[in-house]
């Protein structure tokens, strides 16, 4: 018998639709007329779920999820696509916000929303952590202001600006020279006068982090960035994603070691989050850039 996935053949009604549910093609039909994991595949299994999820007489059992700790029963009531639209028009990216703490009630509710979020690959690799201490972000920021800073100097070397660009993805240097650089030499980032153009002052703080190399932890940490935003706005908060905050922690010691980021892990997503100081007037509605039907 196999130890980490097993089924239940007193309670099992041979309905097969975990048969057909499996994305690994792991349960099968047996000669027997039984229904049963393969031995040969399931070290393949990346612990979804949903062989669990659609057994009506809860008879599977798999290694490390439980239907009394991962699962709960579907509620009778979701939202139709004009509520979802509403709700989602309502949400704006949020970097001003009153002086007001994050309670951990809201965060712990943040979290339970989070952990609704689907993951690519079995184990889930991505860590959260979370910070309310306002007083220990604003210590951070001269950290990530210096290194800012440091960087627009560096940059401007030649040849050492040329290798710096050179070891990153094109994706990474363009948002560099076009976005991050343009801002650099406006004067942005420089923490000068008490003024956090990276921080924006929030209140709290969400840290994506994964080992570095882990699968699919670059895809989970931005599906989870997502949730975040929109359990935020459903509480009454506002939040925004921030991608200066993460290279800067995996680029200073300093920083890792405030955030207690691990060894071997990076930041991949961050968001600022608190109470909303000013209220929007009108929602914003962006067509995408392009989007091409092959029927």
């Amino acid at each position: 018998m196999n130890e980490s996935h097993f089924i239940n053949q007193t309670t099992c009604t041979k309905c097969e639709l975990c048969i057909i549910v499996c994305p690994a093609m792991i349960p099968e039909k047996t000669a027997d007329n039984k229904i049963a994991f393969r031995n040969d595949r399931t070290s393949i299994c990346i612990r979804c779920g949903h062989c669990m999820a659609m057994c009506e007489t809860k008879s599977i059992a798999i290694e490390g999820i439980s239907y009394k700790t991962n699962f709960r029963e579907l509620p009778a009531v979701s939202l139709d696509y004009r509520q979802l639209m509403e709700f989602l028009m309502t949400r704006r990216s949020v970097r001003i916000f009153q002086n007001k703490p994050v309670p951990r009630e809201l965060v712990d509710r943040i979290l339970d929303i989070i952990s609704t979020a689907p993951f690519g690959v079995s184990p889930d690799n991505v860590e959260i952590t979370v910070i309310t201490d306002k007083s220990l972000i604003e210590k951070a920021v001269p950290f990530m202001s210096k290194m800012y800073m440091q960087l627009g100097k560096v940059l401007k070397i030649p040849f050492i600006g040329w290798m710096i660009k050179r070891g990153m993805s094109k994706e990474t240097k363009n948002t560099l020279m076009n976005f991050i650089v343009p801002h650099i030499k406006k004067g942005h980032y420089t923490n000068d006068g008490n003024v956090d153009d990276i921080a924006r002052n929030a209140p709290a703080l969400f840290l994506f982090h994964a080992p570095k190399g882990a699968e699919e932890h670059t895809v989970d940490a931005h599906i989870y960035l997502t949730y975040a935003l929109l359990a935020a706005h459903s509480l009454g908060l506002g939040a925004t994603a921030i991608g200066l905050i993460g290279p800067a922690i995996n680029q200073s010691k300093p920083l890792r070691a405030m955030f207690r980021i691990p060894a071997g892990n990076e930041v991949v997503e961050t968001v600022i989050l608190g109470y909303p100081k000013l209220k929007f007037k009108h929602a914003i509605v962006r067509p995408r850039k392009k989007v091409s039907y092959i029927s």
